[in-house]
């Protein structure tokens, strides 16, 4: 099967073509929705949300029958909040509940899988989500992620997605929070394969954490053509200084019409002397 190989030359916006779909997604790390006023509220979140009117929706730390949460099944609640189809696998249970990153989406999930991600420590077990979602006849893999506290086990959780995204048949997306800033060396790998749609930023901020006076950019949304980036912001307004302790990210994708017969896209070669260099390979 022939691979789909990266240009990483960055594309000027334009409007979609005839037969493309434009999507937006937000990607927004929620801390179970509890506030920095240290409530926890949902609804709140959902209105931040709401707000881009996203296609796509990448939560990371999401309860489910978690104590400390009201035993409330969060996923299936940000979907009804929401209106949309939702996916959702736990990396750790504890207290009787659940914990992990939820996908939602309005166009049809007809795919999910939760890749188990190094956990050398053995502290928090942590995972990638994908959901493919049928936009309009063409399938789309969307990854969602949390990376851990330590240095080490990030590079090693990042070697195993970008060798997963390997066997990537279609136009792809990855987010999530990284917890790594985008000039550390573990970043590598994926900043020299996808494209980091932050290259498309239409506001004035820059960064993700603190939400209060933001200094660090943890939290991406990365595409791989043909999936084309258009537009990207980073709200910074009074109601996400407050609904959670990272801003949310929003972006503007073009995804390609389908075309009957043509062999599947990949995210790259897999003989990319890229990928080998940056993951240390011969």
């Amino acid at each position: 099967m022939t691979r789909f190989l990266l240009a990483l030359i960055c594309v000027a916006a334009a409007a979609p073509a005839a037969g493309e779909t434009e999507i937006t997604i937000v990607n927004y790390n929620i801390r179970h929705g509890r506030g920095m006023d240290n409530v926890v509220d949902l609804e709140r979140i959902a209105e931040v949300i709401r707000a881009y009117d996203p296609d796509v929706v990448l939560l990371q730390e999401v309860d489910r029958f978690m104590e400390r949460t009201d035993e409330m099944d969060q996923p299936r609640e940000f979907a009804r909040l929401l209106d949309m189809e939702v996916s959702f696998v736990p990396n750790l249970l504890m207290n009787g509940g659940q914990y992990g990153n939820a996908s939602l989406s309005r166009f049809p999930i007809i795919g999910a899988e939760n890749v188990g991600l190094p956990n050398p420590h053995d502290v928090e077990p942590r995972g990638c989500l994908r959901i493919t979602v049928d936009v309009n006849g063409q399938p789309v893999d969307i990854w969602n992620t949390h990376l851990g506290l330590d240095t080490e086990e990030r590079r090693q959780q990042i070697r195993v997605i970008m060798d997963r995204l390997r066997l990537d048949d279609y136009p792809t997306i990855v987010a999530g929070d990284f917890n790594e800033e985008p000039d550390h060396s573990n970043m590598a790998p994926v900043l020299g394969i996808l494209q980091d749609s932050f290259a498309w930023n239409a506001g004035d901020n820059e960064y993700t954490v603190p939400v209060d006076e933001p200094t660090r950019r943890i939290d991406y949304i990365f595409a791989a053509p043909p999936i084309q980036v258009h537009y990207f912001k980073i709200p910074h307004d009074e109601l996400t200084q407050i609904a959670s302790d990272h801003l949310p990210l929003v972006g503007r994708f073009t995804v390609p019409r389908p075309v009957e017969g043509a062999e599947a896209w990949g995210v790259y070669d897999m003989n990319d002397s890229r990928l080998h260099e940056a993951l240390g390979e011969p």
